[in-house]
């Protein structure tokens, strides 16, 4: 009898070692789980680097993932035409063509009866209606023109030139529509990305204002920032208020949310976004007319502005190190802009987290925990 007791005791023994040392190599794993927070105002281009990333990483799309896509890319084609005819009476336009005013009370009936049922409206007669109004009617490319005077997609002209593609029967999305394509952001979504010896898990939270109150739900145990600006932004308006300039309340948003106490020892990566459409749109505007870079004087170029904007935001810092500020000038719609600047957002956090990384690692070993055998 008295063996029998010795031999439960020292199962109990041995399964208590047993489950203590699985929750330590557990809690070592999970120190090689880096969180990276996407921020940014809305439209900055988060959700699109996140894409890229997915991409980047073989993340499959579900098939219901490519079917909500497939139609937000419908809805966004939809949306945007209809902004743009919405907007000719208050800048003095009219119709021109005898069949645009029928086409346009079609798409606006179509789109308010989409808000109000889960069917798909979006036809063929609906795409050469949009396909008509952008190819066609010269009010509507006069009032693109003007589309810095109010809120659009930054992506409109791509929904408009694929639209009647988007129609197709046999229409299967590409993976430049699924980096287009413009669905809000909404609560919060993280994504898992393994880069052996670490895992990363990447959240990305609405940028727009009424979202902005889940962000602190995420600011615990922060490896990184990853600060998105919407370049293009800077001569035009928010979703959320036509009358607040997209790069002041972006600007605005990044003195507030880096200078956070919580963050003062997080390193920030500053992904400048949308350096294409802004490298075209400075040949006729200015930087200064965004309040933030009034006092701007220089020469107007690529670079220069570039410079000026990047100091003004290493400067909005009240404490810390501006060093610890990593630059990078993208345009997040191309993968290898998004592959070259993670690559260098990983190696510079494997620098940073070296000594600790080494230290668990070596650990790991010691346990015979062999997929987490080097640091490099």
């Amino acid at each position: 009898m008295n063996i029998l007791k010795k031999l439960k005791k020292n199962n109990k023994v041995n399964s208590k070692n047993l489950i203590d040392d699985k929750l330590e190599i557990d809690g070592l794993e999970e120190r090689l789980n880096l969180k990276i927070l996407l921020l940014g105002s809305g439209e900055s281009g988060k959700s699109t680097i996140l894409k890229q990333l997915k991409l980047i990483h073989k993340i499959e799309l579900k098939n219901e993932e490519k079917e909500e896509y497939k139609n937000g890319l419908k809805r966004n084609a939809l949306q945007c035409m209809n902004i743009l005819t919405e907007q000719l009476k208050a800048h003095g336009l009219e119709f021109e063509m005898p069949e645009s005013k029928s086409y346009s009370k079609m798409l606006k009936a179509i789109e308010e009866v989409s808000l109000n049922d889960d069917e798909d409206h979006f036809t063929k007669e609906v795409a050469s209606a949009i396909d008509f109004l952008w190819t066609k009617e010269p009010s509507v490319k006069k009032i693109w023109d003007k589309r810095n005077d109010f809120w659009i997609m930054d992506a409109a002209y791509y929904y408009f030139d694929n639209v009647m593609r988007f129609i197709d029967e046999d229409f299967e999305i590409t993976e430049e529509d699924y980096v287009m394509s413009r669905i809000m952001t909404t609560g919060i979504i993280s994504t898992e990305i393994n880069v052996p010896p670490l895992k990363f898990t990447v959240i990305d939270v609405g940028g727009q204002r009424n979202e902005r109150r889940k962000w602190l739900h995420c600011f615990d145990n922060v490896s990184a920032l990853l600060y998105i600006v919407n370049l293009n932004g800077y001569n035009s308006v928010l979703f959320e208020d036509n009358s607040v300039n997209r790069m002041q309340e972006c600007f605005d948003l990044f003195k507030q949310t880096a200078n956070n106490e919580i963050f003062k020892n997080t390193p920030i990566f500053l992904l400048f976004n949308k350096k294409d459409l802004f490298e075209e749109k400075i040949r006729t505007e200015s930087i200064n007319i965004c309040e933030a870079f009034a006092d701007y004087t220089g020469s107007g170029d690529l670079m220069d502005s570039l410079n000026f904007i990047e100091k003004k935001f290493k400067n909005a810092l009240n404490n810390g190190d501006p060093n610890r500020v990593q630059v990078f000038h993208i345009a997040a719609r191309f993968k290898r802009d998004i592959k070259t600047t993670w690559d260098d957002v990983v190696a510079k956090l494997k620098e940073i987290n070296k000594k600790e990384l080494e230290v668990i690692l070596k650990e790991l070993k010691s346990r015979n925990v062999e997929t987490y055998s080097t640091a490099e």
